[in-house]
């Protein structure tokens, strides 16, 4: 026979009050517990505008230090020193160099063969000898002139002479009255003719003088024209032995090998390998912030070559300004022309100021204000902002150094002016 289950069976009593008031008890203090916890948060929500969650937004703490204003602009490698070779006459071309090859200062890097300057040449060579000829002649006709002179001049002195004798012999003879008057008087006119024609020998021969030194003069004057002439065509003659101007590289060919050209027609261009520049686009907004010698840093296979602003262009086109920057030492190695390379400006150079890394905040209420965070809560802050360069904002007031505020775009908030953040 089965027996009950009774003697399994306990006897609960009653609970006591107690027990129900010390739970009630422990409750309430984990509740107020609770609440004392909680209690920034829900302050911090009860007083924002709007809640944001932290990932949406960037943070950035104000420091103080040195601040540099700049504009990054892009430009090109070009050749400072790019000179194209012309054609010196009229002919055919012999390119001696191929595009790229390096070549010397005076290389010879081209030949033009011009068979009608050659000719000319010969000719005014020739036409230069005859005139040569011409000079000599004329300097031995002088001297022949000069002899001829001095005879004439020696022959009327003897006849003056002469002449001289016959009038004493008359005057002594017409005092013993050995010869008639008339012939005492021929003998004064002989003298007197004599003596003319002495003088005009005299006068003659220096007017022959000056007149051999005039033709002589205009020979030579003649002789030296037509040597510059001859000169002139030689210096053509050896130019079409073209070479090359300065130390570089081969640029492209203008012709083809062996084709006829004509004169100053381009050939060839030497690029000066160490004359490199840069030919940058300046934004017409910047055009007054430029300067001659401004410094520039070209950013080149991940370093920073140091340059100066050397020209700027007057001329405005789409909106761009060209200009060219010099490196300040020797180019970097392995520059290409044409190559694409960036630049940084240096406007303006401070030092212990504040800043701020630059940021999409300044599109929020015009940049006069931003949102400075505490205790996960940014708060709208009027703000004075500076100069501006590529990856810093200058604070000229409003903010203090290690404070942390919102540098992205807060648009998305719209007028609210204190932000939770989570």
């Amino acid at each position: 026979m089965i027996q009950d289950t009774s003697s399994q069976d306990v006897i609960l009593t009653k609970p006591r009050a107690k027990s129900v008031w010390l739970k009630l008890a422990i409750a309430g203090v984990a509740t107020v517990a609770l609440s004392l916890t909680a209690y920034p948060t829900i302050s911090s929500w009860s007083s924002s505008d709007r809640s944001v969650k932290l990932s949406r937004v960037r943070i950035a703490t104000v420091e103080r230090g040195g601040f540099v204003r700049d504009i990054s602009l892009q430009g090109n490698i070009v050749a400072a020193n790019s000179p194209k070779l012309y054609a010196p006459a009229m002919g055919t071309v012999n390119l001696m160099v191929n595009p790229g090859e390096l070549v010397n200062q005076d290389d010879i890097v081209a030949l033009v063969s011009s068979p009608a300057l050659t000719n000319q040449l010969q000719q005014e060579q020739s036409k230069l000898g005859s005139l040569q000829i011409e000079f000599e002649r004329q300097k031995i006709a002088t001297k022949q002139a000069k002899i001829k002179s001095r005879q004439k001049i020696q022959l009327e002195e003897v006849v003056l002479d002469a002449a001289n004798r016959e009038k004493r012999r008359a005057e002594l003879s017409i005092k013993i009255q050995a010869v008639s008057q008339l012939d005492y008087e021929k003998a004064i006119d002989d003298l007197k003719s004599s003596q003319l024609k002495y003088q005009f020998a005299i006068e003659q021969a220096e007017l022959e003088k000056e007149n051999l030194a005039f033709e002589l003069k205009t020979r030579e004057f003649e002789l030296n024209q037509y040597r510059l002439i001859v000169e002139n065509t030689e210096r053509l003659v050896n130019e079409l032995r073209i070479r090359a101007p300065v130390s570089g590289i081969v640029g492209s060919w203008a012709v083809e090998q062996k084709s006829a050209v004509s004169v100053n027609q381009p050939l060839l261009s030497i690029v000066d390998l160490s004359a490199f520049q840069v030919e940058i686009d300046i934004p017409e907004s910047y055009a007054d912030a430029l300067g001659l010698g401004m410094l520039v840093k070209v950013n080149y296979n991940a370093k920073e070559f140091d340059a100066s602003v050397v020209s700027i262009s007057p001329e405005v086109s789409n909106n761009i300004i060209k200009g060219r920057v010099a490196f300040s030492s020797t180019p970097p190695p392995g520059i290409k022309q044409n190559q694409r390379v960036s630049s940084r400006v240096i406007l303006e150079q401070k030092q212990n100021v504040l800043y701020l890394p630059r940021g999409s905040f300044v599109q929020h209420h015009a940049g006069l204000k931003v949102f400075v965070v505490k205790n996960e809560t940014a708060t709208l802050t009027n703000v004075n902002l500076g100069a501006r360069s590529i990856d810093k904002i200058e604070i000229t007031s409003g903010l203090q150094q290690g404070q942390d505020v919102i540098i992205s775009n807060t648009d998305f908030v719209k007028d609210a002016k204190i932000l939770s953040l989570n």
